[in-house]
């Protein structure tokens, strides 16, 4: 879909998906004084970034992950707290507004590198800061193709515009230059907002291993890289009765998802994650030069079920693979 038509499809969809956004509420929030953030946990959010001092005053968010610009660089800044990449101007700016949030010494926010054409996420922060956002969470007068902020309470929001100071230092894209500028622009010492503010939409669940194994109807499959060939990961589709289906073949795990997908080989979510999983892996073997061994799937079998064999199940054992 041509870039014009997917932004205009993306603004139509944001106004229907407003419509049921209403006032979400949160399962826990939190507020602490600078003195007790060092009992509560930050950052929030994962990301690529490095922390290098939490009670300092500024984050430096890397647009995009230009050549030679890396959190590492700004390590020796000494008003620099952390430094990690910003790529999209929605769910990636609101991972940066929790966890500036979550630490009330950080009061400084510096935009370097070249912003990313299409999401522009270094605008969408600049016009966040000085516009805010809209009843449906779109920030006001951003240019990037997505920029709403579905994730965060308005309360959080006027907290951040409150809160951090964000300096446009986008034209600067080397080491050296990008942290002489940040020396020469921000503020070397700010002193901590009033408190922080720690809101969870989402509380996280505990992932646990399978119990029980279902057998797709639709058939297993043994995966079998073939190192130097011109399509080296080859797949076999055998039936639950063992007899050989199909056999596919293709240059890469995601070729050969895709591929044994349109074929309607896969009729279960948890097959078709196990396929993924064992297909990524197979190809890394590829690159590493270590033997794959195809995993059997988590949980077992219930009591009475029909098997062709007693050895085969969906995720045939590597025993069994010829």
């Amino acid at each position: 879909m041509p870039v014009p038509a997917y932004n205009a499809f993306t603004r139509a969809m944001d106004r229907l998906n407003a419509l049921d956004r209403g006032d979400r509420q949160p399962v826990r929030s939190e507020t602490y004084s600078p003195e007790e953030f060092q009992q509560h946990p930050w950052p929030l959010r994962p990301g690529d970034y490095q922390v290098f001092r939490p009670r300092a005053s500024t984050a430096v968010l890397i647009l995009g992950t230009p050549p030679g610009l890396a959190p590492a660089t700004f390590a020796g800044l000494d008003e620099v707290a952390m430094a990690g990449h910003l790529c999209t101007e929605n769910i990636g700016i609101e991972y940066v507004v929790k966890n500036c949030l979550a630490n009330p010494h950080l009061r400084q926010l510096a935009l370097v590198g070249p912003d990313i054409p299409g999401h522009r996420p270094g605008d969408a922060l600049l016009n966040l800061a000085a516009n805010g956002v809209d009843k449906s969470g779109r920030i006001i007068g951003a240019l990037g193709g997505r920029p709403m902020l579905m994730n965060l309470l308005p309360v959080e929001i006027e907290h951040f515009r409150a809160q951090i100071a964000v300096y446009d230092l986008m034209g600067a894209t080397d080491p050296a230059g990008a942290s002489k500028r940040i020396t020469a622009t921000i503020l070397p010492a700010v002193p901590p907002f009033s408190q922080g503010l720690a809101v969870t939409l989402v509380e996280p669940s505990q992932a646990a291993p399978a119990k029980r194994l279902q057998l797709d109807p639709a058939g297993y499959f043994i995966i079998l890289p073939r190192p130097g060939s011109a399509n080296p990961l080859y797949v076999e589709h055998y039936k639950n009765d063992g007899r050989l289906a199909h056999i596919v073949e293709g240059p890469d795990a995601a070729t050969l998802c895709a591929a044994l997908l349109d074929l309607g080989l896969v009729t279960r979510l948890d097959h078709a994650g196990y396929l993924g999983r064992e297909l990524t892996k197979a190809e890394a073997s590829l690159s590493s030069g270590k033997k794959y061994v195809q995993d059997r799937a988590q949980g077992e079998i219930p009591r009475g079920s029909c098997l062709p064999t007693p050895s085969r199940s969906r995720a045939t054992p590597p025993a069994a693979a010829p």
